[in-house]
């Protein structure tokens, strides 16, 4: 899983566009000592088991439809949509329409290496 190493103030392009959408996959984006920016591209139906992650995340539907499962409640996450876990809660996520989520991931020093090469099953392509 390659990364894209943009320099700081770099742009591009998170989000699948038209034919572009089949060359899109799940991927790390960015990563630092201090966070790590993840886009997930789901298929419709596609689960992602319930895990945890050592860090504060944001999770943003940049397009389609995320169930997410946390805390013991349900939520949907609709496009442009996004909310926050706190480290260490358990949740897991389907996708019910075809989705794009980018995910970042707060690290703290002593994080870094656990999930140095954290690949969640729904990355694999």
């Amino acid at each position: 899983m390659a990364l894209l190493r943009p320099e700081h103030t770099d742009v591009f392009n998170i989000h699948p566009t038209g034919e572009q959408y089949t060359e899109f996959f799940s991927r790390v984006l960015i990563r630092t000592p201090d966070m790590e920016v993840m886009r997930f591209v789901l298929p419709a139906g596609q689960e992602m088991r319930e895990h945890r992650l050592h860090g504060a995340v944001t999770l943003q539907c940049v397009e389609g439809l995320i169930e997410l499962l946390a805390c013991g409640q349900t939520v949907r996450l609709r496009e442009s949509e996004m909310t926050f876990l706190s480290a260490c809660d358990n949740h897991s996520l389907k996708a019910i329409k075809n989705s794009v989520l980018l995910m970042t991931l707060v690290l703290h020093k002593s994080d870094s290496e656990k999930v140095k090469n954290f690949i969640p099953e729904a990355t694999a392509r």
